[in-house]
């Protein structure tokens, strides 16, 4: 086959109630809010993407812009020239695809062409992109500010016994210390910590930080400063007596190149639902891989394990469950503390008419 035209794109947005109410630096959620991107092509099989974030509206503003901008683009074109289509979105778009809700809707159109490609191809995604391993180490996310110390050593405990080596928490309260302090009593020196600020600091106050998350032996410090700021990213990284980590606000190759050329980071962490879908994240991979930074992931851990898992430079990929394991076709179960990449054509992930039902914003 040489070809398959994309016959139709159908969106469909969810929101995805949490288990319970979380707060960070940013703020407070109550949800998830998704997007669901179907193409379907002419005789070939269809392909699924997806986009999120946490609580806000932002599906609501972005289904009319990918029904009523991309689909216009994509419809007609070959599913199987993922690269093709990219720059198709992505050209006549340019100003307002710089980052935010427009790249959040280009990617996940490209999750979806890429899933029909892998299809085609008869491959799993993650063997079509290299294949470097068919298994990816994950670690625990969680400790939001409103836990009490119980419930964030619960979390802690949760992801130990699955075999994860490690957790991460949220940082940015007076309380930071003791917490830090408890999890580092309890968990033991062998047992990894990260930090996630978001954004929280200026340049000064990151590097006080710093010197605290050292002393309990965190081993990355993740967007301590306003994601916009590579300078002051950079400084941090130069002055942090702990490594940095970031990408999950950064947008397409570019905004990593610049991250990467200043050694802004010691960890990538590009989210496939925002920063350009599938194609970018490749591209990412690469970067990581030339200026040897190592590459972890933001959320979507289902996608994602097949990205890390296909690049050598591939390192831990965040584990932080929002949805039902009922919710998929597939099964993203963690054992030994990592998750099996899937192992069927195309990249994996396919939400059941079940969870869509469920979840569907009428």
């Amino acid at each position: 086959m040489t070809k398959l035209a994309i016959r139709s794109l159908e969106a469909i947005p969810l929101k995805v109630p949490l288990q319970k109410t979380f707060q960070s630096s940013l703020g407070v959620y109550t949800h998830l809010d998704v997007v669901v991107v179907h193409l379907h092509t002419q005789g070939g099989p269809s392909g699924t993407g997806f986009t999120m974030g946490l609580g806000g509206e932002g599906g609501a503003a972005m289904l009319p812009y990918i029904e009523n901008e991309l689909a216009p683009l994509a419809v007609g074109q070959d599913a199987l020239a993922p690269e093709a289509l990219w720059n198709r979105m992505w050209a006549p778009n340019k100003a307002r695809m710089r980052g935010g809700l427009g790249l959040y809707s280009l990617s996940a159109v490209d999750i979806a062409c890429w899933d029909i490609l892998a299809k085609v191809a008869g491959l799993p995604l993650n063997r079509l992109l290299g294949g470097f391993r068919q298994k990816v180490p994950v670690y625990g996310s969680g400790g939001w500010h409103t836990l009490p110390d119980s419930e964030l050593l619960e979390e802690a405990q949760e992801a130990a016994s699955l075999g994860m080596s490690g957790y991460k928490l949220k940082i940015g309260t007076p309380r930071d210390p003791e917490r830090l302090e408890y999890l580092r009593k309890n968990m033991g020196e062998d047992f990894i910590l990260f930090c996630d600020a978001n954004q929280n600091y200026n340049v000064r106050e990151a590097v006080e930080v710093s010197s605290v998350l050292a002393e309990y032996g965190v081993a990355w410090f993740e967007e301590p400063v306003l994601a916009d700021c590579v300078d002051d990213l950079a400084e941090v990284a130069e002055k942090s007596m702990v490594a940095t980590a970031a990408g999950e606000n950064a947008y397409m190759r570019w905004g990593f190149r610049e991250i990467c050329e200043r050694r802004a980071v010691g960890f990538l962490q590009p989210d496939v639902c925002r920063c350009g879908g599938v194609t970018e994240f490749i591209k990412i991979a690469h970067l990581a891989d030339a200026f040897n930074i190592s590459l972890s992931s933001h959320l979507a851990h289902e996608l994602s394990v097949s990205l890390v898992g296909a690049t050598p430079r591939g390192y831990m990929v965040e584990y932080m469950e929002f949805f039902s394991p009922d919710d998929f076709t597939q099964d993203f179960t963690v054992r030994d503390g990592h998750i099996n990449v899937p192992d069927a054509p195309g990249h994996g992930v396919e939400f059941t008419p079940d969870a869509i039902e469920r979840y569907k914003v009428s």
